[in-house]
C-alpha cells in the first residue's frame, strides 16, 4: 500500500537567516583549501540557502518525507539530482505559494535523519515529533499523537495552521 499523506507541515524560512547560511557556505567555500568533501558541504549549504520552506510530510502507513520549497526550479533540479545519487529516491513536486508555482524536493526523512545527525546537527522539533510518530502502528494512536504533538508546536513557536486538499501537478 502506497502512503498517503496524512498532514504536512511548512516552516517558511526567514530572509536573514537564509542570507547568514550563504555568508557561512562561502567562507566554508574559501576555506576549504581543495577538500572535496568540504567543499560538497558547503556547495549544499548555498543551495539549502535558496530554499523558501522546509516541509514535513506525514504519510500513513507511517512514514515521513523531508523537503525544501526552492525558489530556482535550476537549484531544484541540482539538489534532486544530488539527493538521486544520495538518497533511494528524491521525490519532485510542485507546491502552490503566493499564486506562484515553487519546486518541492522531498526525500525520506529517515534517510536524511542519518547524515543531518551524523554531522552534528541538533534536531528540530519536528524532527522530534517525526520520531514519535514513527513509533507508532496503530493509525489511531499514530494520528492522536500527531495531533497532540504538533498542537503543542504550534502553540510554543507560533504560527498558521491551514486546511486543504492540494493536488501535485
Amino acid at each position: 500500500m502506497k502512503p498517503k499523506v496524512v498532514v504536512e507541515v511548512a516552516e517558511f524560512r526567514d530572509r536573514e537567516g537564509l542570507e547568514e547560511l550563504a555568508s557561512r557556505a562561502m567562507k566554508i567555500l574559501e576555506e576549504s583549501e581543495g577538500d572535496e568533501s568540504i567543499e560538497y558541504y558547503a556547495k549544499g549549504c548555498l543551495a539549502m540557502s535558496k530554499t523558501l520552506a522546509k516541509v514535513y510530510s506525514f504519510r500513513w502507513p507511517a512514514k515521513v518525507f523531508v523537503g525544501w520549497i526552492f525558489e530556482d526550479p535550476k537549484t531544484a533540479e541540482e539538489i534532486a539530482n544530488i539527493f538521486s545519487n544520495a538518497f533511494t529516491k528524491a521525490e519532485k513536486k510542485w507546491r502552490s505559494i503566493n499564486g506562484g508555482r515553487l519546486p518541492l524536493i522531498m526525500i525520506d526523512w529517515e534517510e536524511w535523519m542519518q547524515i543531518y545527525t551524523f554531522s552534528g546537527n541538533p534536531l528540530h522539533p519536528l524532527d522530534i515529533i517525526a520520531l514519535r510518530y514513527l513509533r507508532n502502528t496503530r493509525m489511531e494512536k499514530a494520528l492522536k499523537q500527531l495531533t497532540r504533538d504538533l498542537a503543542g508546536f504550534f502553540e510554543e513557536c507560533g504560527g498558521e495552521v491551514e486546511g486543504g486538499v492540494t493536488e501535485n501537478g
